[in-house]
């Protein structure tokens, strides 16, 4: 018999028994699940069987995991960072039976079993085995990054119980009126299911330590998401909405808020180069495929209120528009004298300027252009 499938023919029909499995083994998505396929591995152990899947997402102590159970071990990969801490395994399959295999990354473990309880079985043992989740004591939000083979993934980043503000010490930090704004907010960011928040100010202004004083308080009931200015333009592509859609199927509890940082252009008035980005806000925000989402989306900028497009501040739409301002000085001396910091001469101070363990340094410039003198 020839090594190859034969033509199909009257004489040779189909052999409808079995599924055959088409796949290039170069191709580095073969041993990584995406959102509808598992790794190669597992599709070659179960054919066109019974399959079900139990993931979790958290953190596992994978070092002792792969020391301990190196005989189950089929693949792996290993990430070195500059520290030891910054070491990550990623694609590491287990086959922890017959037809039973786990797959495991930094954040999410799934398993793979001809039964529900089975695959759960196995999820709920591993972790027991080898779980490392701990609440932190501050908030978390999920970083989302695009990964290899333009898969869209998050990784959790847990803050510090310092993030946390009490009342009095965040009074110290931020104008007079900020803590009875901060309790409005809060509420329409329970009540509504969607919406965009803009926070403008200049930088060090506090804005991004408001965000982690927010996710703080707010860690049981919301989830939070964190966009870098450098992949804003993850917001245009089409996997972006299949990974939104999955997160809420896994969160339907939570109420999903994203945070676009220096989204200046993202928010200016449309033209050619940022249109995009500008729809995709809208409609993350309000639009139609924000009541299948529901989103609420806050942006941080750096520009003023008169150059954000007109559609983002329609009433319905907007929450919440905050403007931080600096201090003024009688303010910062109040926080500089709790920080035990000194404080040079101003009328008007940003947070980053108080919490300053020194002057920074200006670099003389040479004058650019036509001179008289």
């Amino acid at each position: 018999m020839p090594d190859y499938p034969l033509p199909t023919t009257e004489a040779n029909p189909p052999d409808l028994s079995a599924a055959r499995i088409i796949c290039n083994l170069a191709d580095g998505n073969a041993q990584s699940p995406t959102y509808n396929t598992p790794p190669v591995p597992v599709l070659s152990a179960f054919g066109d069987g019974k399959l079900c899947e139990c993931d979790l997402k958290g953190s596992w102590d994978l070092d002792r995991a792969i020391a301990e159970k190196s005989g189950e071990l089929v693949r792996c990969a290993r990430k070195l960072g500059n520290a030891k801490s910054l070491d990550k395994w990623r694609d590491v399959l287990f086959k922890v039976g017959d037809r039973a295999f786990l797959h495991c990354d930094a954040s999410m473990i799934i398993a793979y079993a001809g039964s529900p309880g089975e695959a759960e079985r196995i999820v709920r043992e591993f972790t027991a085995a080898y779980g490392t989740m701990k609440p932190p004591a501050g908030g978390s939000f999920q970083l989302i990054r695009k990964e290899r083979y333009d898969a869209i993934t998050c990784e959790n980043v847990d803050l510090g119980p310092e993030t946390v503000l009490a009342d009095e010490v965040f009074a110290l930090h931020y104008p007079a009126g900020s803590g009875d704004w901060h309790r409005r907010f809060v509420a329409k960011l329970t009540a509504r299911k969607n919406g965009l928040t803009i926070l403008e100010g200049s930088p060090g202004t506090g804005k991004t330590s408001y965000l982690r004083h927010l996710m703080g308080q707010l860690k049981d009931t919301h989830r939070f998401y964190f966009i870098a200015p450098t992949c804003l333009k993850i917001l245009e592509e089409p996997e972006f909405i299949g990974f939104w859609s999955s997160e809420r199927a896994a969160y339907s509890d939570r109420k999903l808020v994203v945070i676009l940082e220096d989204a200046d252009d993202a928010l200016m008035t449309r033209e050619s180069d940022n249109r995009d980005k500008v729809s995709a806000i809208l409609n993350l925000s309000d639009g139609m495929l924000s009541d299948f989402l529901c989103l609420h989306v806050i942006c941080t900028m750096n520009c003023t209120a008169a150059d954000i497009d007109p559609a983002l501040l329609r009433p319905g739409r907007l929450v919440s528009h905050r403007v931080f301002r600096r201090l003024e000085r009688a303010q910062a001396l109040r926080l500089a004298s709790v920080l035990g910091k000194p404080l040079r001469h101003a009328e008007d101070y940003s947070l980053a300027e108080v919490f300053a363990d020194e002057e920074s340094e200006v670099l003389p410039r040479p004058h650019m252009g036509f001179s008289t003198n």
